[in-house]
């Protein structure tokens, strides 16, 4: 398979971030901390301008767009405006997919609307930003290259009970993303970093979830999606989880520590560690039906 990632990245003095999904969590905090950069500049968006608030207004370095990833007209909207904002110097340098909401409950009760818009703005979504971002950096004349971050999540990862439409998207955003790095000419220095978050403070259990209506068969508290219901509930009470700003500086230290880019970076030690069980049991799971699969074959 083609590598990816083979040259260290380095962020430009003058690099222009995109964050989308800057009305809350991970994406206010990128978005904070960048526009603090003095020499730094900023594409911050939210479907409601309001939710910028945060952002001064009189930096001519951070440019706050309405952005909704559903809609192409929105999308073609807010890349126009950002190169008219910037004129000739228009470059994207780093780009992160962060927009998106959590479909949580049980899978026979989504409805079609549902899981389409689930769908829609996860992946789809994720996959109209990152489309038009690597088309700009591929042009660049100077060859600067770039650095794309999906947000991801465990959920990219391992699967739970309750999440199924969710999961979908993850994974999907996931192979996507890794298939495109595969695409990517080694010259034009366009690096992917798939992140992959356990739990983190953001309103994601809040306006950020969606919640399926329950269906009868499932509403048992001996089911599985019950039980992690009360698990997430008893977590959410400890205050446990990752500091949105710790994500943010994370992710502003893989773009600026000019080493190269991982592929895959789960974040927090319950990502690790889960991620990781996951995998070593998948490889036992081969060896247990090595027989089977080989059909007849030398493994």
């Amino acid at each position: 398979m083609n590598p990816v990632n083979i040259k260290p990245y380095k962020l430009p003095s003058d690099a222009t971030w995109l964050v989308t999904g800057c009305s809350s969590g991970i994406g206010r905090e990128i978005a904070t901390l960048v526009a603090s950069k003095p020499s730094q500049r900023i594409i911050a968006t939210a479907r409601n301008p309001a939710d910028l608030s945060y952002l001064p207004d009189d930096n001519a370095n951070i440019l706050k767009l309405t952005l909704d990833v559903t809609s192409v007209d929105s999308v073609n909207a807010a890349f126009a405006t950002a190169a008219k904002h910037f004129g000739k110097a228009f470059h994207l340098d780093v780009v992160v997919n962060n927009a998106g909401y959590s479909l949580s409950g049980d899978t026979e009760g989504a409805t079609e609307k549902e899981m389409h818009q689930e769908m829609e703005t996860l992946f789809f979504g994720t996959v109209r930003i990152t489309t038009r971002s690597i088309e700009i950096m591929r042009q660049a004349k100077d060859r600067r290259g770039g650095l794309i971050f999906q947000i991801s999540s465990l959920a990219g990862l391992c699967a739970f009970p309750g999440h199924a439409f969710y999961h979908a998207s993850k994974f999907a955003v996931e192979g996507f993303s890794e298939s495109v790095a595969r695409e990517m000419h080694p010259d034009w220095n366009i690096n992917f970093c798939i992140v992959e978050p356990s739990g983190v403070k953001t309103s994601f259990e809040g306006h950020s979830k969606a919640n399926i209506k329950p269906h009868p068969a499932y509403v048992g508290a001996d089911m599985p999606a019950r039980k992690l219901e009360g698990y997430v509930r008893q977590g959410l009470k400890l205050g446990m989880g990752m500091e949105p700003s710790t994500v943010a500086e994370t992710l502003y230290k893989i773009a600026s520590r000019e080493e190269r880019v991982p592929l895959r970076l789960p974040l927090g030690a319950v990502s690790w560690k889960m991620a990781k069980s996951k995998f070593e049991t998948l490889l036992e799971e081969f060896d247990a039906v090595k027989n089977i699969s080989a059909m007849g074959e030398e493994l």
